[in-house]
């Protein structure tokens, strides 16, 4: 049972897809039946302080590191630093860590040669990533959703992101507040919560308030106003 969970891991870890392997594939199941059946069965070799001594963090770093690869594919890049304590804990069986010992062992990642690293938003908001996630492919996504005519006039919310991202509202919310601090998107508050809309302030000129120029961000909204 250990060797077939270590190569069913390897096998997805390194994507491998070729015309031999698909009988097997038929009979192991789907690529998501065989994740959420490695995340059950858990890690086989935990790394403990009595085992690595002082070494425990290193180790405990390169194990984390493997361990997400997984997660990180199935959440599309980027995860909630809490959720992987809940996901390696429950991997780990009895062997639990403590959050210090996490967090610790994902500051260890900036000197290991490894795919993912730790981000923290400005919001305080920890999570682990991808080094090949990209922030601006998210943010084209966004500026897609805000900019169709319904967002253009109320706005979208953490929620609506969410959907539209594939991740969970928190993350979503964690996206757009980004957004918003490189002038992409403006912010609104209400006891409805937040809303985003499209930022064309920076394209209204100072000298003449309703001067709109062809095809830019505030023409699109006063199209979408007008045709109401």
């Amino acid at each position: 049972m250990v060797m077939l969970a270590e190569k069913m891991r390897q096998k997805l870890l390194s994507g491998s897809s070729n015309q031999n392997s698909g009988a097997n594939d038929e009979e192991l199941g789907t690529k998501e039946e065989m994740q959420d059946w490695l995340l059950s069965v858990g890690i086989v070799s935990p790394v403990t302080k009595e085992s690595a001594g002082a070494l425990y963090h290193q180790q405990l770093s390169r194990q984390l590191a493997d361990f997400v690869k997984i997660p990180l594919e199935r959440a599309g890049g980027m995860i909630n630093l809490i959720d992987i304590y809940c996901l390696f804990n429950r991997a780990r069986g009895t062997e639990l860590i403590s959050p210090d010992d996490l967090l610790q062992a994902c500051s260890l990642w900036e000197k290991f040669d490894v795919s993912v690293m730790l981000r923290k938003f400005d919001s305080g908001v920890m999570v682990i990533q991808s080094k090949t996630h990209s922030d601006e492919e998210v943010f084209a996504r966004i500026k897609s959703l805000i900019m169709k005519p319904e967002a253009l006039l109320t706005g979208v919310s953490a929620t609506d992101a969410a959907m539209t991202l594939g991740v969970a509202p928190a993350m979503a919310k964690e996206y757009l507040l980004t957004a918003e601090t490189k002038g992409l998107l403006c912010r609104d508050v209400s006891p409805d919560g937040f809303r985003f809309y499209i930022n064309f302030f920076l394209e209204l000129n100072s000298k003449d308030m309703y001067l709109v120029k062809d095809h830019s961000r505030y023409s699109t909204w006063t199209s979408a106003v007008l045709s109401r």
